[in-house]
């Protein structure tokens, strides 16, 4: 049956959602810097998760992408992990010939090292919800109120359900909402001052902290 125009389609990441999932990246995330320096930032960010992603959904309407989660399972295979990580270096060393793309590039990927430095952390104590990772979850500005993001993630924990898995966590920071977590019933499992330069944060002046949510599954 034909779908409607303007319903929403929840579908696996395709290669030609990257540019505009990479625009909503660096949109959401880098408001500060110009759109040229966001995208690149956007590109090689997502570059990086989708080297670590073994099930993605993406939601689409009227061909605009809306919104992605990417999960990284501990026991599952990443496809393409190689190519993925290849274009991030490459995309970076790019992103290198242009001071505000460097700047923005260096400022978005210093803090997803601090957050894979808590995650490694969070991995040594063994709890059940290391056996998974909601590596991205975005929904678009001009798309909220729609329920998306609920949507995806609902989807992405069904699945971790359905393959069996123990738990999964996620990592977070201040400028996120975490009250949408937590009524999703995840549980604060590790905090962290961060020492990275996030948007607008300096790490010498300012508290600002990064954050493992976790749950059983």
């Amino acid at each position: 049956m034909t779908q409607m125009c303007d319903e929403l389609v929840l579908r696996p990441f395709e290669k030609s959602d990257f540019e505009p999932l990479a625009e909503l990246v660096g949109r959401t995330w880098l408001a500060e810097f110009p759109p040229a320096a966001q995208l690149a930032a956007g590109r090689v960010e997502l570059a990086h998760y989708l080297s670590l992603t073994t099930w993605s959904l993406v939601a689409v309407r009227a061909g605009a992408v809306l919104g992605a989660v990417l999960l990284s399972e501990r026991d599952a295979a990443t496809p393409d992990a190689a190519a993925w990580e290849e274009l991030a270096s490459r995309l970076a060393t790019e992103g290198e010939k242009n001071p505000e793309a460097a700047e923005a590039i260096r400022v978005e990927m210093d803090g997803v090292a601090e957050e894979a430095r808590l995650e490694r952390a969070y991995a040594e104590t063994g709890a059940a919800g290391t056996a998974a990772t909601v590596k991205l979850l975005i929904v678009s500005p001009d798309a909220k109120g729609l329920g998306i993001g609920g949507r995806l993630f609902s989807a992405a924990v069904d699945h971790l359900r359905a393959t069996g898995a123990a738990g999964y966590h996620l990592l977070t920071d201040d400028a996120c909402d975490v009250t949408f977590y937590e009524h999703k019933g995840l549980s604060r499992a590790m905090r962290r001052r961060s020492e990275a330069f996030w948007p607008g944060v300096d790490p010498a002046t300012d508290e600002f902290y990064v954050y493992v949510y976790d749950q059983e599954l």
